[in-house]
């Protein structure tokens, strides 16, 4: 990750303008900067809120392309669990839209459901993404995963 993805100038912009960055070495930092976060493999990319609880992890290595996009949808996992559902919409949809899909985009529409529904509380609306998302990745677990209560 530092010889490829975290040199990419892309990649530096958005973590700085977006993030905090912290690096922790497995077996060299203190264990009990690792346990609280459930970090046995690494690399690991965690996204932890303002009170340090880790929102969503992704482990080992991203080309630059996939890590951006794994910025956006850490990103809205953070805005989702803060109640701000527009923000996470947003994000997860820039994803879920993407063309050419990602191997994200799937995860992504499923959240964008999730954050849309919780934003609107309208089982029609988390109905309509779902849909977008039984339509783009028909054979994926989150797809699975979105029941459509008109099916």
């Amino acid at each position: 990750m530092e010889a490829a993805t975290y040199r990419d100038p892309r990649v530096a912009a958005a973590i700085e303008e977006r993030f905090v960055p912290l690096s922790l070495d497995l077996f060299h930092d203190p264990r009990e900067w690792l346990r609280p976060l459930g970090v046995i493999w690494t690399p690991m990319i965690l996204f932890l809120d303002r009170r340090g609880e880790v929102r969503y992890r992704s482990p080992d290595f991203l080309p630059p392309d996939l890590f951006l996009e794994l910025l956006d949808l850490g990103e809205g996992h953070v805005a989702l669990y803060w109640a701000r559902f527009q923000e996470a919409s947003a994000l997860f949809r820039r994803i879920a839209e993407r063309e050419p899909p990602s191997p994200w985009s799937p995860e992504a529409a499923y959240w964008w459901g999730v954050a849309v529904y919780l934003a609107t509380r309208s089982r029609p609306e988390l109905d309509r993404v779902w849909t977008i998302l039984h339509t783009r990745f028909p054979d994926t677990i989150w797809a699975a995963r979105a029941i459509v209560d008109e099916w």
